[in-house]
């Protein structure tokens, strides 16, 4: 622990300024063993800020914060401190595609050859005319290789969803998140990247740091498309979109055209554990999509010999002592990490945000499945999910 951090934990037990909530649903004692749990996982793994929150039957059972979002201010990360999401924002996407299959829009089946699609991040474009790769091959990983086949983890593909969902609705991506998702579930403090649509205004997130071995190291942010009005010098890499693609999504978005500000299908949405709870809430009320939708979305994948896959539409699945867990793991290095884990049988939700990798840094996520992370499994334990 550095120096600072370590002043500043001296000064927490002379003052702590961040309340915890709990419910009767939860019983206290095990709300209590958790946060102790999550403290020392924070300890143990070099985690300068985090945020975390329960929800249990459709409400708000449990937040609290842990260490610092502004470690050089000495501000405490709380239940309302922001951060990036990383991949953690693709359940949002794969929310707004079923939106569109409910309402006729848009189909599952789909051909990607059927969309425009530039060449920036994914792979070629061009092998969208070349194999019959569809819509929901590329929501599910199962793009690469034969279409449908087998799983592959990419982000970059993921990504591609931003085109189709922009192509479809003429609508900047931005906007489709806010107003759809957003909006929708009353998630106040949420944003599409790092500017609410319609403004230059940065919002602001807890610091971004990397852990250099030794000591917190302060970083920076990575921003892609960022709108030219904005004041840049926290970020780093800066990633341009290319002046063709520009043009082609201007003309397409005519007067609702919008910069990214980095966010797009595959990641980069910012928000907190207690708008993520909203969101959670949202879906199982079905103000975000109907049951059958939500099904849909929660149903893993099989290749064509029948063998289940670990993803389904936007989210990781897998049946962990009889009862089925939705979940997705956030991981942009050096300074983003997220974790959301949901048990719907228990009616039983964590969401866990850090500000820096290592809530998902080194974990064999695709060997062991959710289970590779320690704060995963110390709340399955802990709420009795999964055998000590």
């Amino acid at each position: 622990m550095s120096l600072l951090l370590a002043v500043l934990c001296l000064a927490r037990v002379a003052q702590d300024a961040r309340p915890s909530t709990s419910a009767a649903e939860l019983p206290a004692a095990k709300c209590a063993e958790f946060e102790g749990a999550l403290e020392r996982l924070a300890e143990q793994y070099h985690v300068p800020g985090m945020s975390a929150a329960l929800v249990h039957h459709r409400a708000l059972a449990w937040s609290h914060g842990f260490g610092y979002a502004d470690l050089e201010q000495g501000v405490w990360a709380t239940p309302e401190t922001r951060y990036r999401l990383a991949s953690v924002s693709k359940p949002f996407a794969a929310v707004l595609v079923l939106q569109l299959v409910e309402q006729g829009k848009l189909s599952l089946d789909a051909p990607l050859k059927d969309f425009w699609i530039p060449r920036w991040f994914a792979p070629d474009p061009a092998r969208y005319r070349e194999q019959p790769i569809l819509l929901r091959h590329v929501l599910s990983h199962t793009s690469e290789g034969v279409p449908g086949d087998a799983y592959s983890y990419s982000g970059n593909i993921y990504s591609d969803l931003t085109w189709v969902l922009e192509q479809v609705t003429h609508v900047a991506y931005p906007r489709l998140l806010q107003e759809r998702v957003f909006d929708r579930a009353g998630m106040e403090r949420s944003v599409p990247g790092h500017v609410r649509p319609g403004t230059a205004e940065l919002v602001e997130l807890a610091k971004p740091y990397r852990w250099d071995g030794t000591d917190h190291v302060r970083g920076t942010w990575q921003m892609m498309d960022p709108d030219p009005a904005l004041d840049l010098s926290e970020f780093a890499p800066v990633l341009r979109m290319p002046d063709e693609m520009q043009a082609q999504r201007r003309e397409l978005l005519g007067d609702g055209f919008l910069h990214l500000n980095a966010v797009c299908a595959a990641g980069e949405a910012t928000s907190t554990v207690l708008d993520l709870a909203k969101f959670d809430i949202a879906l199982d009320e079905g103000r975000l999509l109907d049951a059958a939708s939500r099904e849909r979305m929660w149903t893993p994948a099989a290749s064509s010999s029948g063998k289940k896959l670990p993803y389904a539409l936007g989210w990781f699945v897998e049946e962990i002592a009889g009862r089925k867990v939705m979940w997705h793991y956030g991981w942009l290095p050096p300074s983003v990490s997220a974790l959301y884990v949901k048990v719907p049988e228990a009616e039983l939700t964590f969401v866990l945000l850090a500000n820096n990798d290592k809530l998902s840094d080194g974990f064999s996520w695709t060997a062991q499945g959710v289970r590779a992370s320690p704060f995963a499994r110390v709340f399955l334990e802990t709420f009795g999910l999964l055998p000590k």
